[in-house]
């Protein structure tokens, strides 16, 4: 009878110590584990503030920075490593307004555009809202949305539309709408006045291209003049070049 009461303790206390030895490994391997995760966090934490301290272009002002260097020089060509309108160089080309920048999210996806633009010379501000160039950032790289010149000027619409009004000569002109995406400009409609083409009835309009009237279908004076008149013209304030934002 007592070998019996003594082998049962004997096995009491081998369950015993297994028992403590895998409470004791579930307890390491806990702290194991949590150490691993904070490890983890903090690894993830040191990359993202080794990517905050890497010093990103400022695109933006480096452009605003060569416009004001050429008006102020009064230089009448761009310099080749810079990418804007000419006609910035040329003072109040279209209105006998003031050059100028805006920055602005303008198609509402949280990244600011660069605009360049001339304020118009009338008090209430019409006559302006030129734009000449306009730029965004993609992929932390600066992209040069569109530019403008003598006879193809932009404007922002009050429906957040994109207009341009060009022309290749007396007889021919075009009023063409478009979409932004945030890095392009896509082609809605165009309305075309090509007199070259038809003399009696030069109007004409297109969703596939924004001047060429050969494949486009003839519409009325009046027909023209609606369509146009969906797009109403925002007329923004430009900060002008001789001033500090």
């Amino acid at each position: 009878m007592e070998e019996i009461i003594v082998k049962n303790k004997f096995l009491v206390g081998i369950l015993s110590v297994c028992v403590l030895s895998l409470a004791i490994g579930c307890s390491s391997g806990t702290e194991v584990k949590v150490q691993t995760e904070e490890g983890s966090e903090t690894a993830a934490l040191s990359e993202q503030n080794r990517e905050d301290d890497v010093e990103k272009p400022d695109y933006y002002g480096e452009l605003i920075a060569a416009v004001k260097e050429c008006i102020s020089k009064g230089e009448i060509m761009v310099p080749e490593n810079y990418d804007f309108s000419d006609v910035m160089l040329t003072s109040g080309y279209y209105s006998g307004g003031t050059r100028g920048y805006l920055i602005e999210d303008i198609d509402g996806d949280g990244v600011d555009e660069l605009i360049f633009g001339e304020n118009g010379s009338e008090p209430d501000g019409t006559q302006g809202g030129i734009i000449y160039d306009i730029y965004t950032i993609s992929d932390g790289e600066l992209v040069h949305v569109l530019n403008g010149w003598v006879r193809n000027r932009y404007y922002l619409c009050e429906n957040g539309m994109i207009a341009n009004e060009g022309s290749s000569g007396a007889g021919n002109s075009n009023y063409s709408y478009f979409t932004f995406d945030g890095s392009k400009i896509h082609l809605v409609e165009s309305v075309i006045c090509d007199g070259m083409k038809d003399a009696e009835n030069p109007w004409f309009y297109s969703t596939e291209s924004e001047d060429d009237a050969e494949n486009a279908e003839p519409v009325s004076e009046e027909r023209a003049d609606e369509i146009r008149g969906k797009y109403k013209y925002e007329y923004p304030v430009f900060v002008p070049f001789g001033e500090e934002r």
